[in-house]
């Protein structure tokens, strides 16, 4: 029963994910099956964003999600490698926010605090608010030079489209 509860949170969080980048004006594509390394493929119009979608919890004023996968046949964690994926996209059900964390060095798992530490400790903090997705959609368009009426061109579209086919 708890395998099908997790697949169930995952499917929920790359649903979520998968979302947010439609309705921000990106193309999105899922890999067919479960072989691929990444959930998601991000058509940002100059780049192709692979993106591995985790589900957080909100643990002490922290978001912790994993940033490894775990094998089915022998249940040990197994680290990303440089290549299969660029970034990691984080939906949290606590306070259903997104947050986008870049590949790179990566711990076994992310942390990313959302209040004030108990010690009022500063350094060496991530910052949810640093992570979230409307931030990395901003450094998404900046990138790309995708003007805010293209988006809400290609918005528009996909909604009539789905109209159509309803």
């Amino acid at each position: 029963m708890q395998k099908r509860q997790t697949s169930a949170r995952g499917n929920v969080s790359e649903l979520k994910v998968a979302t947010a980048y439609v309705e921000a004006g990106f193309a999105v594509s899922m890999p067919l099956g479960g072989g691929a390394p990444y959930d998601l493929i991000v058509d940002t119009g100059k780049r192709l964003l692979k993106v591995q979608v985790k589900t957080g919890r909100l643990r002490n004023g922290c978001v912790i999600f994993p940033m490894q996968r775990y094998s089915g046949h022998s249940g040990k964690p197994q680290s990303y490698v440089r290549g299969e994926i660029d970034l990691f996209a984080i939906y949290c059900p606590n306070n259903a926010k997104i947050y986008v964390w870049q590949f790179g060095d990566n711990p076994g798992q992310g942390y990313l605090r959302c209040s004030e530490t108990r010690n009022n400790q500063q350094q060496k903090i991530r910052w949810a608010k640093d992570y979230e997705f409307e931030k990395h959609v901003d450094d998404l368009r900046e990138e790309s030079g995708a003007s805010r009426a293209r988006t809400d061109d290609l918005n528009s579209a996909t909604v009539a489209l789905f109209q159509t086919e309803l």
